[in-house]
């Protein structure tokens, strides 16, 4: 295994299955390039984990307006895809408290295609946002993290972190439908 830096969306990782077959891992950021790419990713995620999901059907288009929308330029969505398709995704958003300056991340959502999981897919898509968190300084991500024994194992693995049961408040300002 080896991973090769270039510039951020240009991670590549190259790996040999059964001693021939190259296969190619690339990251990169959700755009209007690769935007009906990610709308397959969605919908094939929605197929296959329906109760995992936090909408009931893949709004397309509303997904392609708010990737050119302003308000969604702070939040961003890195795309794991392998020979070309979308497999995963790891969305975050960078903030700051201007009394002490601390910064931080929250990420939003991370999910792998099922078949393509335990395979290092997740674990790079945190890589990734941590590289992009060391280049703007970041001291800290969180995150909700899903309530499953393999959401369990798999943040347990984290260096320098802890599981909490934190007390979340949240409060809708908006019905679910409007």
């Amino acid at each position: 295994m080896m991973l090769i830096s270039k510039t951020f969306g240009e991670w590549q990782r190259m790996r040999y299955r059964h001693g021939e077959r190259r296969e190619r891992m690339t990251f990169e950021r959700l755009n209007q390039n690769n935007v009906e790419e990610y709308i397959a990713y969605l919908k094939a995620a929605m197929e296959e984990e329906p109760e995992k999901m936090t909408a009931e059907r893949v709004d397309e288009q509303g997904i392609r307006n708010r990737v050119s929308d302003s308000f969604f330029a702070r939040t961003t969505s890195v795309l794991a895809k392998e020979d070309g398709k979308v497999v995963g995704r790891i969305e975050y958003h960078f903030y700051g408290c201007i009394q002490d300056g601390y910064r931080m991340a929250y990420v939003d959502w991370v999910y792998v295609l099922k078949a393509y999981r335990h395979r290092g897919i997740a674990q790079m898509l945190f890589a990734e946002l941590e590289k992009d968190c060391e280049r703007n300084n970041i001291d800290q991500y969180y995150l909700i993290r899903a309530t499953n024994e393999e959401a369990d194992r798999f943040y347990g693995n984290f260096e320098r972190a802890e599981l909490q049961d934190a007390p979340i408040l949240r409060k809708y300002l908006k019905t679910q439908e409007g």
